[in-house]
């Protein structure tokens, strides 16, 4: 199941109680998406480049509706608690440096550690049993049995990359993201699944139907989320959210194209 939304109360947590968005992959499709990265990097250097640059980033928006009915960007805008377990000492690396480079760009700090954990990446197998998470590897970064009791209930899990992120509904902020891979996967495969629930926790790729073809670059999305954060600031939220979610998705999109494309080239 790719990409399914889906939404509910999320009750007696840790987190606050908030209407949820759960955006799942409990088994991501991998293939090859090298042609879509580079359309960031090729883009702007043809005609009307901004405006190419812009339709690309419009796929990357995600939008729901608060409870009052306005369309709000799902993006992440609170600090980062992060709990790791599994991860080989290279890819640990990559994804302790991505995650720098993204909570900077999100204008949030961040933190390893096992208490109040809102975004988990593991790596083991097996990540389901049955149809359901693992529980061994829930609770080995800190997550705890109600948010297992939803997750688990959301749609059935199988081996492979399984990625889910929760999001407060009266603010558009990224609550919750999972990320359980594979061991058994191979090295680059693991790498890239691990690389797109990573990105997809800040909100961007939220609509892709591939996983990121991790070797061919990735660091525009940490230009995309920079871009959207300023973007947000500037054009200002409540005066965004005023707006329909075409209108919403034309501002965020026309300015973070100005923005990355200044920063590609």
């Amino acid at each position: 199941m790719l990409n399914s939304i889906f939404f509910w109360k999320i009750a007696k947590l840790r987190l606050p109680v908030w209407p949820a968005l759960a955006l799942s992959a409990a088994l991501l499709v991998v293939l090859p998406a090298q042609a879509e990265e580079r359309v960031a990097q090729d883009n702007a250097s043809r005609p009307n480049g901004i405006r190419r640059l812009q339709t690309w980033i419009e796929r990357d928006l995600y939008f729901f509706r608060d409870p009052a009915g306005k369309a709000r960007l799902f993006l992440r805008r609170q600090p980062v608690n992060v709990g790791l377990a599994g991860l080989p000492g290279t890819l640990k690396d990559e994804v302790g440096a991505l995650l720098a480079d993204l909570s900077k760009a999100a204008g949030v700090t961040y933190q390893q550690t096992s208490a109040d954990v809102n975004l988990a990446i593991v790596v083991d197998s097996p990540i389901q049993v049955a149809d359901k998470p693992n529980p061994a590897l829930w609770k080995r970064v800190g997550l705890n049995d109600e948010m297992y009791k939803i997750v688990s209930e959301a749609g059935p899990w199988t081996s492979g990359c399984g990625v889910y992120s929760f999001g407060n509904a009266q603010t558009g902020q990224v609550g919750l993201s999972i990320v359980f891979v594979d061991s058994k996967l191979d090295a680059q495969t693991m790498t890239d699944c691990v690389i797109e629930g990573t990105l997809r926790a800040f909100g961007v790729r939220s609509n892709r139907k591939l996983v990121t073809r991790s070797e061919d670059g990735y660091l525009q999305f940490v230009a995309v989320v920079a871009a959207l954060r300023e973007c947000e600031r500037a054009l200002g939220a409540d005066s965004l959210t005023s707006l329909s979610e075409s209108e919403q998705k034309s501002r965020y999109s026309e300015c973070a194209a100005r923005l990355v494309s200044g920063k590609l080239y």
